[in-house]
């Protein structure tokens, strides 16, 4: 896990970066001439992974959606350690860092059948309102979600936006 978390700097009394898992199998059409991964589908993986952190965590495209607050990707990275190749599956690990601005870091890691790491990154979203300006402090659901992380609630199932918060 130190190797996701190299992107980004954590305040030493953050909370635990939350993971998620993604399972995909590289098809025909993300490939190139020869048989590896196009280098700009894998932000679709990543995509891939940020819908599968979403779903287990209450945080879905809906979710934003519904609260009103676009997070648009405002920076994306990646590095390429090792290529996917036709027909192969893959795991994408996603885990969301602790930050106390109101922006989403996520990073990933993206292993081939075999475990291999294929290639790590970062995105960046910062939160908006309905007009697309930056919000300067979070959401009052976002603020509910991050004090819940901050408890160490996970266990006791997934966290849900409360209904008046929409």
């Amino acid at each position: 896990m130190d190797f996701a978390q190299s992107y980004f700097i954590t305040a030493e009394d953050a909370p635990t970066s939350l993971r998620a898992m993604a399972e995909g199998r590289v098809r025909f059409q993300e490939v190139d001439a020869m048989g590896i991964v196009w280098h700009g589908h894998y932000a679709s993986f990543f995509e891939k992974g940020r819908i599968a952190f979403g779903d287990r965590y209450g945080m879905s495209y809906q979710e934003f959606r519904r609260q009103r607050t676009p997070a648009p990707v405002v920076r994306f990275h990646c590095d390429y350690k090792r290529p996917l190749l036709f027909d192969e599956n893959y795991t994408v690990e996603t885990y969301l860092h602790w930050n106390d601005a109101a922006r989403l870091d996520f990073s990933y890691i993206i292993r081939n059948s075999g475990s291999d790491i294929c290639a790590t990154g970062y995105t960046v979203q910062l939160l908006t309102d309905k007009n697309g300006e930056i919000c300067l402090l979070l959401p009052d659901w976002l603020a509910s979600f991050r004090r819940y992380w901050r408890s160490g609630c996970w266990q006791q199932g997934p966290w849900r936006a409360a209904e008046d918060e929409a």
